[in-house]
């Protein structure tokens, strides 16, 4: 299998299809905005802050993939931890997430393996296929605690892939 072939593979069970752990697409289903905002006692992060982070970071860095020059707005990384409080902008930030994953699943699709070698910018330290893994490994880890969290407030079901 290809570099292109492994990445969309690992993408689609980090993002979309449940695999070995429970896909954020599918850890994020059915959840409404006060269990999205809700938060146990020494928590550091609620569903709605952990999926605003990753639709941060995801965007940003599909905005280079896609060749437009992106800069972040932030100074540090805790101003990607937001939340709202209405159903109306919870749905907002998971409709965001849909479309930043299409946005990535089609990028990924259409790019050429060459792409996958180029370094990739502002710092050119890593190439792309080394980002998007990353990527898909970091929307792996918070997908995660996504889970635990709705494990914590009872909200999951077990029956949705890990029980």
């Amino acid at each position: 299998m290809s570099d292109k072939g492994i990445l969309l593979a690992q993408f689609r069970v980090c993002f979309e299809e449940n695999g070995w752990f429970v896909a954020v697409k599918n850890a994020i289903a059915g959840v409404n905005a006060a269990q999205a905002a809700w938060k146990p006692d020494g928590s550091d992060n609620s569903i709605w802050e952990l999926l605003s982070h990753m639709n941060y970071y995801n965007f940003a860095y599909l905005e280079r993939f896609s060749g437009r020059e992106y800069e972040y707005k932030i100074s540090d990384n805790d101003e990607t931890f937001v939340q709202s409080g209405s159903d109306q902008e919870w749905q907002a930030e998971v409709e965001k997430f849909e479309q930043i994953t299409s946005g990535w699943r089609a990028a990924i699709e259409n790019a050429a393996e060459s792409k996958l070698s180029e370094l990739a910018p502002p710092y050119n330290e890593n190439s792309w296929a080394m980002i998007i893994a990353n990527i898909n490994a970091h929307t792996a880890h918070h997908g995660g605690q996504i889970v635990l969290l709705r494990k914590l407030q009872g909200s999951w079901e077990s029956g949705k892939g890990v029980s």
